[in-house]
């Protein structure tokens, strides 16, 4: 038989009664070296910085080389953090933004805009006193979004001084403004209708002017749903939809939709793994990331959590959403400590007949474990599989991964029985302190028998 073709890219989705492909903690990656040329990557462990900002939870998180020495801001909980140091608390209990000159950082979080300067904190006058939305930097200038209405404001340059009338109101329609980027020289408003583009002019009276032609008619879910990805732009529509760049590049499979619809609350923001740039979209109770170099989803899991704990990130750190950690990508293969679970699913549908499998294969990295004694000495991958698409599972079933240097173990399973219509699922992971790659699922190879 050929290969199994295992999920590279989570999948889930409700309506139809369609099988669950999770991809837990691992991602796709181009692999020229592999018959697929795709294989599945562990995540890099999550590491404690042992550097709290109070009790949590981190909002956001901001570090730029230019700014403030390069120090790393952060607001936790109602208070504004530079490294491990609160600096005073702000208002607004809204997604939270930074952005700054050298010598003065901007942060909003929905109520007053605030500055600071390397020594005080401080609210800074806005016109008539209103809430802003979201604040941002461009053309060294403060942008900031006045709440429930489709105007943005902007300083003077490199200044916090917003006159009452340096403003500007998208104007395709009426909706109401909920976010801003500042990219390549342009200004990108985001309403809760639609998304348009405002590039700089060179004035100084009026540095914005919208870019007519171009307006999409799709807008956004909320505050905290746009980011900037590459050298382009990702944000979540009011149509449930993730779209990168076009309002024509739907990134989201319906599924995914399906959930972001049902989340009462939605975010982006960004990181890398490993150089590659990653999406992360977070909602109640999962974390889904999106690879820019493969195009693949995965979900990012952290055990005995309801979601992923990093909820945001900057200058590679990321901030905690249950407490005031901030955190790293590590070493080894603890998440925070504690257990870290890889996990897929793979299988074939079957339309009539049936196929019995004497042997399911999986080929991984094995004979990689660090460790000559002890638990994990002998580390063990699991393997469940179902009959009924995924409505009733097996019992777990342990086979080895390979003691150090066994490089020719045979990660498999044999004597599973028949399978009929509607087909074979299988689910496989690990929770051993091992590193662990995924090239390939087979069944019945014609050399199956030897383990070691």
């Amino acid at each position: 038989m050929p290969d199994v073709q295992f999920g590279l890219s989570s999948y889930k989705r409700a309506e139809g009664d369609l099988p669950e492909l999770p991809v837990i903690n691992m991602y796709a990656e181009q692999a020229p070296t592999e018959t697929g040329g795709v294989v599945l990557q562990s995540r890099p462990p999550l590491a404690d910085r042992s550097a709290n900002m109070g009790a949590g939870p981190v909002r956001q998180l901001y570090k730029r080389d230019g700014v403030l020495g390069g120090a790393l801001f952060g607001v936790s909980g109602s208070s504004l953090y530079m490294d491990t140091t609160s600096l005073g608390g702000i208002n607004g209990d809204g997604p939270v933004s930074m952005d700054g000159y050298a010598d003065l950082l901007f942060a909003a979080a929905g109520g007053s805009l605030w500055g600071y300067d390397g020594s005080t904190l401080a609210a800074v006058t806005f016109p008539d006193g209103a809430n802003v939305l979201k604040v941002i930097v461009g053309e060294s200038r403060a942008i900031a979004i006045r709440a429930d209405t489709q105007a943005f404001y902007y300083s003077d340059p490199l200044s916090d001084n917003i006159d009452g009338l340096n403003f500007a109101s998208a104007e395709s329609q009426p909706d109401r403004l909920l976010d801003c980027l500042y990219l390549d020289g342009i200004l990108i408003l985001y309403g809760a209708e639609t998304v348009e583009f405002w590039p700089s002019t060179g004035n100084a009276d009026l540095p914005f002017a919208p870019l007519q032609g171009r307006v999409y008619k799709k807008g956004i879910k909320a505050t905290g749903c746009a980011t900037k990805i590459g050298s382009t732009h990702a944000w979540v529509t009011n149509q449930n939809q993730v779209c990168m760049t076009e309002e024509s590049n739907i990134i989201s499979n319906v599924g995914l939709e399906e959930r972001i619809e049902a989340a009462t609350n939605v975010s982006l923001f960004n990181f890398l793994i490993n150089g590659i740039e990653m999406l992360g979209l977070r909602l109640d109770e999962e974390t889904q990331i999106w690879s820019l170099r493969s195009g693949m989803w995965s979900e990012f899991q952290s055990y005995g959590e309801s979601n992923f704990v990093p909820q945001c990130w900057s200058g590679g750190v990321f901030g905690s959403a249950i407490d005031g950690k901030t955190i790293t990508w590590g070493s080894g293969f603890t998440d925070l400590g504690g257990v870290f679970e890889r996990r897929f699913r793979g299988g074939f549908p079957l339309n009539g007949g049936n196929v019995g499998i004497r042997s399911l294969r999986l080929r991984a990295n094995v004979g990689n474990t660090g460790f000559l004694s002890g638990d994990y000495a002998d580390p063990q991958c699991e393997m469940r599989f179902s009959r009924d698409a995924g409505r009733t599972w097996s019992q777990w079933f342990p086979a080895p991964l390979g003691a150090q240097g066994e490089y020719r173990t045979r990660l498999e399973w044999r004597r599973l029985g028949t399978f009929d219509d509607p087909g074979a699922l299988f689910e496989f992971r690990t929770t051993d302190q091992v590193p662990f790659r995924v090239s390939a699922v087979t069944v019945n190879d014609p050399g199956a028998g030897r383990s070691r």
